[in-house]
């Protein structure tokens, strides 16, 4: 994930794909000017205290033994956040599966990582195979549709082994995405599923250096309208429009959310801070929504920021790793481990001789709960799992 954003600052949106079989441009947005230019900043900036309520959980109140004593209580009451809650479930995470059931009343969208989408021939005609249907425990959907009969479940579906070349052809050919479309949303139906969350956006952009851009954009414009027809909602993951020094990257704009209006929500992946201190710097996604927001604030309905539920364990030779629930509380019990607060990204973090670990607590998630609220946007989290039970009380 970290090394996506990284390249995010190589994009060049002035190349262009070759003449396609498309008939229509309805939903064009030319970025190219947008992603030369740095962020307006004569705007007056909102401080941390106005964008916040004041914390329930201010730094000094989160202590090694309080979290070691509390993390696995779960709060499976009422939703307390007000809008859009994703939250991302992988097979390899028993933690989230659970939580998801016990605490179903805290989401509005459940997103399996379950599917792939991949190119394939078939009956001599380009067109998907979707892969990772193995996976897919409608048992586990039963469980938690009990606990919220009004719950989502949007898998994500990710377009996973597509060269370079053969992304370049699926976006400009109408009849090949077409195809693809069709069996996406028939096997959509036959599962049960309320729609899905389509993985192209970062891909895309990157093996095209930014020439995709309209073509993406019509793409999931023209997908949204068929989803919208069969009842169900299409969410898109996108890329951070900031580098780590809050310049636009030209990744995603907020030009490309308003030509995006079929699109039932964009979540932004405001994590994996390339700036090498933190994980996600409240500054940085406080900028983030700002810039997308700016002189349209009905744009705040359709976005979801991203929230970790992970860390990163940054060591004295530069190399950093992502650190989960277990890896973190060993940390804490390490001996000299000082536990502490770091107000310039407002993260919590343990120093130790070897290396400092950021990772989520009550403090930082509420911070950026609080932040999303001021703005009315949604949330995505990644993933239900890795963190701790107890945040479900911030929900």
């Amino acid at each position: 994930m970290r090394i996506l954003i990284f390249l995010l600052g190589v994009l060049v949106l002035t190349s262009a794909l070759s003449k396609s079989d498309r008939k229509s441009r309805k939903h064009e947005a030319d970025s190219t000017e947008t992603a030369k230019k740095k962020v307006d900043t004569s705007q007056e900036k909102v401080t941390t205290e106005e964008a916040t309520e004041p914390l329930n959980y201010p730094p000094t109140s989160i202590t090694k033994e309080n979290i070691k004593e509390n993390e696995e209580i779960i709060d499976d009451g009422e939703r307390k956040f007000e809008h859009a809650a994703l939250a991302y479930i992988t097979p390899w995470n028993g933690r989230g599966y659970d939580l998801a059931k016990w605490a179903a009343k805290k989401f509005t969208h459940i997103a399996p990582v379950w599917l792939q989408m991949r190119p394939q021939t078939a009956d001599m005609a380009a067109s998907c195979r979707i892969e990772g249907t193995h996976d897919i425990d409608h048992g586990w959907m039963n469980d938690v549709r009990s606990n919220n009969s009004a719950i989502k479940f949007v898998p994500r579906v990710l377009f996973e082994h597509w060269s370079s070349e053969e992304m370049h052809r699926f976006l400009g050919s109408e009849a090949w995405t077409q195809r693809c479309l069709q069996d996406l949303l028939h096997f959509l139906q036959r599962n049960q599923f309320d729609g899905a969350v389509i993985e192209i956006w970062m891909s895309a952009m990157m093996q095209s250096r930014g020439g995709a851009t309209n073509y993406l954009i019509e793409t999931l414009n023209n997908w949204g309208e068929a989803f919208h027809e069969k009842g169900m909602q299409i969410i898109a993951p996108v890329g951070p429009p900031l580098n780590d020094k809050n310049e636009v990257t030209g990744i995603f704009t907020k030009e490309m959310l308003e030509s995006l209006p079929l699109v039932d929500y964009l979540q932004v992946m405001t994590y994996d801070f390339p700036g090498g201190r933190g994980v996600a710097p409240y500054d940085w996604v406080h900028e983030t929504i700002r810039v997308l927001t700016q002189d349209n604030p009905r744009n705040a309905e359709r976005l979801m920021i991203g929230m970790n539920h992970y860390g990163y364990r940054f060591v004295q030779a530069g190399e950093s790793a992502a650190i989960q629930r277990n890896q973190f509380l060993e940390e804490l019990e390490q001996e000299g481990a000082k536990f502490e607060w770091d107000d310039t990204v407002k993260e919590h973090r343990v120093v130790t001789e070897e290396a400092i670990s950021y990772y989520p607590t009550l403090t930082s998630i509420e911070l950026r709960l609080n932040l999303a609220k001021k703005y009315g946007v949604g949330i995505g989290i990644w993933e239900l799992g890795q963190g701790m039970h107890y945040w479900t009380q911030l929900l």
